[in-house]
C-alpha cells in the first residue's frame, strides 16, 4: 500500500479498541507486535489479551502487570 508522507506519518489505531497505538501506517507489518493479516493493528495490550485467549493462560504473571 502506497502512503503520502503525511499518511505515513500517522499512528495506526488499535482495530479492537481505538486506541492509539505505537506504530505508524507507514512501518513495515513484518515488524509489527499484534498486527492481524485482514485486520489490521491491535494495541498492546488488546494484543496480550488476544494472547491469553489463544494459550488458555489467565494467570497473573509480571510481564502482563507491568504494562498497565
Amino acid at each position: 500500500m502506497s502512503f503520502t508522507q503525511e499518511e505515513s506519518n500517522e499512528v495506526e489505531i488499535c482495530v479492537s479498541c481505538g486506541a492509539p497505538t505505537s506504530f505508524k501506517k507507514g512501518d513495515d507489518v513484518t515488524f509489527r507486535y499484534g498486527y492481524m493479516d485482514g485486520a489490521g493493528q491491535l494495541c498492546f495490550k488488546c494484543s496480550q489479551t488476544k494472547k491469553m485467549h489463544k494459550t488458555g493462560n489467565y494467570d497473573i504473571v509480571s510481564e502482563w502487570t507491568k504494562h498497565g
